[in-house]
């Protein structure tokens, strides 16, 4: 019987990070870049688990939208680098900065290495890279191709909007044991296309493959694995980082949100391109999580189980939130 791994969810004080806006409307014709905190280092280990050797905390590699009726030149060069390079490295985009904003959800993240679960994201993410334009992967599924072809014709809102709800749309939600036989099982993007069905983190996949293929760049999506806990399970969503701060795109609603109108969701662990995060708190406040069997039991849209996680212990805030 594997002992119980104490998992922390917030546990890393930060001070003088600015905080995402708390406006739910989604971002302007001309959003500036924040300015991060730099110098954070990454402790050695976290959770049991071992980190990334130190590195300075790196600002995120949010969208400087242009205008809302044309393709924001800021996000085509870095797509048009990223292909360059895709091509010269085996379709992985190159990291140049962190790929998701520090603060979704009002959180930290920290880059991991030899993250339990990374397995199950590198194959995903290449076919992901792999499911372009004119691909085998894309002419599966005629009405994921209209989808993406109608999303390239719409501004960063209407985007983000229209891919939203059209892949809720497009696939029927179904847990990966009763498609897959198995309780948690990562789909690649042709797979879930074959079967028209998956759960939460399959909707998140598809969504980043289907922004991708229309023009927002990788190092701007992750997929992030949270516990909610007003309904008391796991969940995956789609995050996009911009200057506003993060925009959620959700199987639970056809509304995209800001995740600070998400309090009820704790990160956990995120992907974005080829890199694994973990997440941790700027408030000084903890908040643990007793996972048995370790992160690699967390299965997103299986429900909560209560044999993976035993106690939620709420985190206690500094100061004025």
């Amino acid at each position: 019987m594997k002992a119980g791994l104490k998992f922390l969810v917030l546990a890393i004080g930060l001070c003088g990070l600015p905080q995402p806006s708390s406006a739910s409307a989604m971002p302007g014709d001309s959003a500036l870049a924040g300015t991060l905190a730099k110098g954070v280092r990454t402790p050695l280990s976290l959770g049991g688990v071992s980190l990334a050797r130190y590195q300075p905390w790196q600002p995120a590699a949010s969208y400087r939208i242009g205008t809302v009726s044309t393709a924001y030149g800021y996000v085509e060069v870095e797509r048009a680098e990223a292909s360059s390079a895709a091509q010269a490295g085996a379709g992985i985009d190159p990291i140049q900065t962190a790929a998701i904003i520090p603060g979704v959800f009002g959180s930290v993240a920290l880059s991991m290495r030899n993250f339990p679960v990374a397995a199950r994201w590198a194959p995903v993410y290449r076919a992901i890279v792999d499911c372009s334009a004119g691909s085998t992967c894309e002419r599966k599924n005629a009405a994921f191709v209209a989808i993406v072809d109608a999303a390239k014709g719409k501004g960063f809102s209407d985007r983000l909007a229209f891919v939203n709800t059209s892949i809720n749309r497009l696939i029927a939600y179904r847990k990966d044991s009763a498609v897959y036989g198995k309780l948690d099982y990562w789909a690649k993007p042709s797979e879930i296309l074959d079967r028209r069905a998956g759960d939460c983190e399959d909707f998140a996949i598809l969504k980043m493959t289907a922004l991708l293929d229309a023009g927002i760049p990788a190092q701007s999506m992750s997929l992030v694995v949270l516990q909610d806990r007003k309904r008391k399970f796991f969940h995956a969503v789609l995050s996009v980082s911009t200057a506003s701060g993060a925009f959620i795109l959700d199987s639970l609603g056809n509304v995209v949100r800001r995740d600070s109108d998400l309090p009820d969701y704790v990160p956990l662990y995120s992907f974005s391109m080829d890199r694994a995060w973990i997440h941790g708190s700027k408030t000084g406040g903890a908040e643990m999580a007793d996972i048995k069997g370790g992160v690699a039991t967390i299965a997103p849209g299986e429900g909560l189980e209560p044999d993976m996680v035993s106690a939620i212990v709420a985190p206690t805030r500094m100061g004025p939130r």
